[in-house]
């Protein structure tokens, strides 16, 4: 029971950083859940068979949720018996399109935010606490800048976070933003969250053959332990598919 305690203690502090206080039980979808336990391997590096006890144990407590109607929609049916499975498809070389995708129809500034902040090399967690400031002067596309200065709130600050909370601060995860933009996977066709933006960059860079070693290390910003971690995953796990618009959307 302890060890179901901790597992769910977990998933809850994730989810409660990521999200505004009161957000009910009903919110969370079968996304945040798999959202979650990509989080547990990429962020906490833990092992399959523990990734897979957290997912059993949440899925008991989720089971129980639904059959004593608490929740009326049962987020585990998506995955339930999942398996993990090293082969993962990332798409890369979408940086430069930034100022295009920013432009495509009802697209959250959220997921234009997120990309912005790992396109230029920040981490998951630094993206969270990147304010307006941190930005501006870095981007090259007058485009992207215009489009960053007329969306993000500064009602609340002179200098606001690009990802910030409506009332101010910013989310300690990604868990309510990937919630929120969500619908804009099928506008882009990838997955939108940190975590998977992050590796995406990493694989772009890894993919150039002008760069060296030095560069890459520079670049991505980790030492050499985890530069051959990433470049094995990449060659032995990884299929990689280059980052393409609708003609509709291209200036």
């Amino acid at each position: 029971m302890l060890i179901v305690n901790k597992s769910l203690t977990n998933f809850w502090k994730y989810f409660e950083a990521g999200n505004d206080a009161g957000t009910p039980l009903s919110e969370i979808k079968a996304a945040d859940i798999q959202n979650y336990l990509n989080n547990l391997e990429t962020n906490l590096k833990l092992k399959e068979n523990t990734i897979n006890k957290y997912l059993s144990h949440i899925r008991v407590y989720f089971t129980f949720l639904y059959s004593h109607h608490f929740i009326t929609d049962y987020p585990m049916v998506e995955i339930n018996g999942r398996k993990f499975n090293r082969k993962h498809t990332y798409v890369i070389n979408w940086m430069d399109k930034l100022p295009d995708i920013a432009k495509i129809p009802n697209i959250h500034p959220e997921t234009v935010f997120m990309m912005l902040g790992i396109s230029l090399g920040y981490l998951p967690d630094q993206v969270l606490k990147l304010r307006y400031n941190d930005v501006a002067t870095r981007i090259n596309s007058y485009t992207l800048r215009q489009y960053l200065k007329n969306h993000v709130n500064f009602s609340i600050d002179e200098n606001p976070y690009i990802l910030g909370k409506k009332y101010g601060g910013y989310y300690a995860s990604d868990f309510h933003l990937a919630q929120k933009v969500r619908p804009d996977r099928e506008l882009i066709g990838m997955d939108i969250t940190l975590q998977n933006l992050r590796l995406s960059y990493v694989y772009s860079i890894l993919s150039r053959k002008d760069l060296t070693d030095e560069d890459l290390l520079r670049i991505l910003k980790v030492d050499i332990k985890s530069l051959v971690y990433y470049r094995q995953n990449m060659m032995r796990y990884n299929t990689l598919i280059e980052f393409s618009l609708d003609s509709d959307y291209e200036v």
